[in-house]
């Protein structure tokens, strides 16, 4: 049998707790021993235990328990003495409508003091987290609210395995308590938070430098395989096609059907030729490497116009003295692929006349426009042509910005690519 004190009749629980008591020295006693207990330890465990312990010579107990707000409407409990299912190892969170103890903790009411929870309707209702009362054996009980400027931010509890144990005295005993410790929790809580917030901001870095670095590699894949595809194709079907267009022309015919037959089939192999050769160079850029962005966006514009069969107007504007071949070579041939895809998709699907290309910047970013004069996207398109896909697909591999814009009706589309000098570059830390 726990020794239980005496104490004499107090005004309403909070209010005078040194001025009301005759043992007002014992209580003030055990709050000062309850100060010293928790300064110091930073971590929740050895605070609660220290509380405990100390507050036990002032309430006996057999269990305590501190819980803890979370504005998304959610609690964390931590125990003292025995560890139940409530226990923050065992769920970090807990919906707070599920409490037993929730009248306190939405401020409804300013405590709870029950001589036997087993049976007390306030701890049971449809959905209530009140199995612990029964598994730990807790039956008196008193709640109070832990408050920091006036607001509850969460509570303390205290219970005893024996019934009718606790009374009103005992209530503003805890409440003093709580007053005397909530502060450090709630420093505590936000201490915690701040830390858990700066790993998962270093973990999340830590994996966001992952995927970006992932990314590159990827992009830097393809481009590899495209360049092998091209160099084949340079080095084995171009040749092949070469040869084959020189042997017919040493073909003597005397036919002059035969001999205009011929003629023929070789102007669909110069055809075939010029084509192949467009290809290589598409997937291979030399004026890429040998001369820059501008001139590989205006070399490729006049290809374009060269295979055309209908008028067309293209022009390319650089208003940044090159800037774009500053960035990292990867990042810098997707940008010319974005572009490339974005003509295509001009000349395929939109009916224009005109194709600009422009080159800015804007602040850290290389800005690159393709606009056009034609019929304008529209919202099916945005959602399934393959074209704005692989647009769209490359641009996060390279962590740049994409937007497709009508400009007005039946006046044309813009696409605006930009993208950070520093994407692609890999920074300290990086492997």
């Amino acid at each position: 049998m726990k020794e239980k004190k005496d104490y004499v009749q107090l005004n309403t629980p909070g209010e005078g707790v040194f001025a009301s008591m005759p043992n007002s020295e014992e209580a003030l006693e055990c709050y000062l021993s309850i100060a010293q207990a928790i300064a110091g330890p930073t971590d929740y465990e050895l605070v609660l235990e220290n509380f405990a312990s100390t507050l036990r010579s002032l309430i006996p107990h057999d269990h305590l328990d501190i819980v803890l707000l979370h504005p998304s409407g959610t609690q964390i409990c931590y125990e003292a003495r025995m560890q139940t299912a409530w226990n923050h190892t065992e769920s970090e969170t807990k919906p707070t409508e599920t409490s037993p103890i929730r009248e306190v903790l939405l401020g409804q009411v300013p405590f709870i003091l029950t001589k036997d929870a087993w049976t007390d309707p306030r701890f049971h209702f449809e959905g209530a987290d009140n199995k612990p009362i029964f598994d730990a054996n807790l039956h008196s009980r008193i709640v109070v609210p832990l408050r920091v400027q006036g607001e509850p931010i969460g509570s303390l509890a205290i219970s005893s395995h024996q019934t009718n144990y606790y009374d009103n005295q005992m209530v503003v005993l805890a409440q003093g308590a709580a007053d005397l410790v909530s502060a450090y929790l709630f420093a505590l809580e936000r201490g915690k938070e701040a830390k858990d917030s700066a790993v998962a901001e270093s973990e999340a870095k830590g994996r966001e430098r992952a995927l970006r670095l992932g990314a590159m590699r990827l992009t830097q894949g393809m481009e590899r395989e495209r360049q092998r595809l091209g160099m084949d194709l340079h080095d084995q079907t171009l040749a092949d096609l070469a040869r084959i267009r020189r042997r017919m022309s040493r073909i003597e015919c005397v036919s002059p059907v035969a001999m205009e037959e011929l003629g023929q089939i070789q102007g669909e192999l110069d055809r075939c030729l010029d084509e192949v050769r467009e290809i290589v160079e598409d997937m291979k850029p030399g004026v890429l490497q040998l001369f820059g962005f501008t001139e590989a966006v205006d070399a490729h514009l006049q290809r374009c116009l060269k295979n055309l069969r209908r008028p067309m107007k293209m022009h390319v504007e650089d208003t940044t003295n090159g800037l774009a071949d500053q960035l990292q070579g990867t990042v810098r041939t997707a940008m010319y692929r974005i572009v490339q895809e974005a003509v295509t998709n001009a000349l395929k699907h939109a009916e224009c006349g005109r194709i600009d290309v422009s080159i800015t910047q804007s602040g850290d970013r290389v800005c690159v426009t393709v606009e056009d004069d034609g019929t304008g996207i529209d919202d099916t398109a945005l959602k399934s042509h393959s074209g704005i896909s692989n647009i769209k697909t490359r641009a996060e591999l390279i962590s740049a910005r994409v937007h497709f814009e009508r400009i007005a009706p039946d006046a044309g589309t813009r696409v605006l690519i930009s993208v950070p000098l520093s994407a692609g570059k890999v920074q300290t830390g990086d492997t």
